[in-house]
């Protein structure tokens, strides 16, 4: 769900209020519940709505196929932990996704616009993302100068509990291969390295995205109220989808705004 979820029950047991509160639960109420009590565990939640919509919308989008399945288990192993991880996979599958389902709460998220800033030594991007996360889009990207700064900085990682997550749809250990990047720094990079799998490898997970997608859209007041029929979906289950994620949602907000009904049939 991309909402905060109290969970209240008149049988509780602590079990109970773990279990729920493991699989995202806000907060667990055992009834009787005091008014006071009420209000302020609802505004307590409301609070937190923007920083988890975020979380729980990626984990969301990652679908539930065997593929999705098995890139959210991963994922889940990765939380909480400092090491850094190198999210590798087509242009356009979600890598920055998988990246911000790694970010907790109210810590900081640093992602330079372009790696122009590490072209000086002084741009220090790990003592900004002091106790949060760093995140580097399309490493593969970084010019020398900027690959041996990224490296020198990289050495205060650990006493300023940053992380490091980058991703990449280059295949950097040839680039390593070749004397094209760093070997030193593809080794800070690539502590873990996940792959994540194009959306013609998880074909079964599109109609479920394709209804996130137009929902989404819907409720940001972007294209008017559409519905897919079960043949439309179909055909977007069948394509092979080259730009992944990205084309899958432009697609989507393409067709919902040009569909003249309500329903978005096979020929839209």
């Amino acid at each position: 769900l991309t909402m905060p979820v109290v969970m209240m029950s008149g049988h509780g047991t602590i079990d109970t209020a773990v279990e729920a509160t493991r699989i995202g639960a806000h907060a667990f109420l055992e009834k009787p519940i005091a008014l006071q009590k009420l209000l302020a565990t609802v505004g307590a939640a409301l609070k937190q709505t923007v920083a988890r919509t975020t979380t729980a919308s990626a984990l969301v989008a990652l679908g539930k196929s065997r593929a999705a399945d098995r890139l959210r288990g991963q994922i889940d192993k990765l939380r909480g932990l400092t090491i850094p991880v190198l999210f590798a996979g087509e242009p356009g599958c979600g890598l920055e996704q998988c990246a911000r389902v790694l970010h907790e709460p109210n810590s900081p998220w640093v992602e330079p616009e372009d790696f122009a800033v590490l072209d000086q030594a002084g741009n220090n991007l790990v003592a900004q993302a002091a106790e949060g996360i760093l995140f580097l889009r399309e490493v593969g990207d970084l010019t020398p100068v900027q690959q041996n700064n990224l490296h020198a900085q990289s050495a205060r990682l650990d006493s300023l509990q940053a992380r490091l997550i980058s991703s990449t749809s280059a295949q950097l250990a040839e680039h390593v291969a070749q004397g094209r990047f760093d070997a030193r720094l593809y080794a800070i990079l690539a502590g873990v390295v996940v792959q994540v799998p194009s959306l013609r490898a998880r074909a079964e997970d599109v109609p479920e995205l394709a209804n996130l997608a137009l929902l989404r859209a819907i409720e940001a007041k972007e294209v008017p109220a559409r519905a897919f029929n079960t043949a439309a979906l179909n055909a977007l289950r069948n394509y092979h989808w080259p730009g992944n994620l990205v084309q899958l949602e432009s697609v989507i907000r393409t067709v919902a705004l040009l569909t003249p009904g309500t329903e978005i049939g096979v020929s839209e």
